[in-house]
């Protein structure tokens, strides 16, 4: 009996010495924000086995920061899409969107005409995204304001860019727009089309932004945010409509489906990426309700898809996760404790 307790006891040592018995037990997380400080609007993309992602910069010079990631928790900042200011734009450099497409490398984003003030969309490109952008110009100019640009490939290979627009007339509501791009990128192709037309039904308070266009299973899901994103009131939220045909026919799901919670408040204006895998990971910003004056900092979650109900849905729920399972197995996210400490109030 003695020989017996004494074997299980080696046995139970060599177990928990053993490297891969901590990592069966215990469950790889990450902690939000993944991009940590003022970090609005965020796009991302993947190239090959890389991340890329961007955020609004405001008045700041240089604009638009630029991050790089090979397993969307750990972020190396590579520099900016533009150290000067466009020589068309003169300030409010918001909601840049990246694009890639046949080794180029291309930069959507929204700024102040300094002729007349209006926000409107421009574009540059790059052939290597560590060396900064050429600035294209203007492609959007449309009412008192255009911005929010995000781009999207379909089946048949056309691109098409969705942007958020106030009317030409008065009293006309915001839209969200639609329009076929260029096969270079850079101008747009016949005659733009809305998501959200009121006169079909389209239900929102006029304060719609920040589309994110994606396909899947055949149909096509528009995510965009609604409800005032930047102050102490705000109510942000992310909401999600779909359609069999992307120029009409648009339902809206009624209820949001990531909102604000007890640690994280006013989710939103996020960008998907898509895994090589093939798994769906949201890029968005929210404001930490402990650290209101940070702004609003870059966070991570998984969506899925509810495959009776065909509408999709956050792994781990409708607030922001506080942490959650890393995205690949045997990474592990190089933070500061303090930091981690910090956004775990």
């Amino acid at each position: 009996m003695i020989k017996r307790m004494k074997l299980q006891i080696l046995l139970w040592i060599v177990m928990i010495s053993s490297p891969s018995f901590g990592q069966n037990q215990i469950p790889q997380i990450y902690q939000n924000p993944v991009i940590a400080g003022d970090f609005p609007d965020p796009t991302i993309i993947r190239v090959g086995k890389t991340y890329y992602a961007a955020g609004t910069s405001g008045n700041k010079i240089p604009c638009y920061p630029l991050y790089e990631s090979t397993d969307l928790i750990n972020w190396k900042k590579i520099g900016p899409i533009f150290n000067e200011r466009p020589s068309w734009a003169s300030n409010d450099f918001w909601a840049p969107e990246l694009y890639y497409k046949d080794g180029t490398y291309f930069a959507y984003y929204t700024a102040k005409r300094k002729s007349d003030h209006v926000s409107c969309i421009g574009v540059a490109t790059t052939k290597d995204i560590h060396k900064g952008f050429t600035d294209q110009g203007i492609i959007i100019e449309w009412g008192e304001e255009a911005i929010d640009a995000f781009v999207f490939q379909d089946d048949d290979k056309k691109m098409y860019i969705t942007w958020k627009a106030y009317g030409l007339t008065k009293g006309r509501k915001v839209e969200l727009l639609c329009s076929e791009l260029s096969k270079d990128g850079l101008h747009l192709v016949g005659e733009h089309f809305t998501f959200s037309d009121y006169a079909q039904g389209w239900k929102g308070g006029g304060d719609d932004e920040g589309p994110c266009l994606t396909k899947h299973d055949g149909i096509y899901y528009l995510f965009y945010s609604n409800g005032g994103c930047c102050n102490n009131q705000c109510a942000y939220c992310i909401r999600v409509a779909r359609s069999k045909d992307l120029r009409s026919g648009w339902e809206q799901l009624p209820e949001p489906i990531l909102q604000g919670g007890d640690v994280w408040r006013c989710p939103g204006h996020g960008t998907l990426v898509i895994t090589q895998d093939k798994r769906y990971f949201y890029l968005y910003h929210s404001f930490n309700v402990a650290n209101f004056g940070v702004g609003r900092q870059g966070m991570l979650d998984e969506l899925v898809w509810d495959k009776e109900k065909g509408w999709p849905k956050f792994k781990n729920g409708n607030t922001p996760s506080v942490k959650a399972a890393v995205p690949f197995k045997n990474t592990k996210q190089e933070r500061d404790t303090i930091s981690i400490k910090e956004y775990s109030k």
